[in-house]
């Protein structure tokens, strides 16, 4: 009765990492898709970084404002356990935008 237990702890413990790493990957991606748009690259770069950093699930708006630009991330957590709980990670930067306006 113990084995299994143990099983679902070491379970529960690495979907807990698995949903910390995705969350770090999300903020990265969020800022760098930031960075990418406010110095004046194209839409597609800024789908391309969210893509490397986040992985090819992620998904990504832009909300341009008043001399500003934000990225919002989210992707699922990989994993069983986290895929059975449904469990999602999302994040956003928003950054001034570079150059003449």
């Amino acid at each position: 009765m113990a084995i299994p237990a143990v099983i679902l702890l070491l379970g529960l413990l690495l979907a807990a990492v698995s949903a910390g790493v995705a969350q770090i990957r999300v903020e990265e991606a969020a800022r760098s898709a930031a960075r990418t748009l406010a110095r004046g690259d194209d839409p597609d770069a800024v789908a391309q970084e969210v893509r490397r950093i986040a992985g090819g699930e992620a998904e990504h708006t832009v909300e341009p404002g008043a001399g500003t630009v934000t990225v919002k991330v989210s992707s699922a957590v990989p994993g069983p356990v986290a895929a059975a709980a449904g469990l999602r990670v999302a994040a956003s930067a928003t950054l001034a935008l570079e150059g003449p306006r």
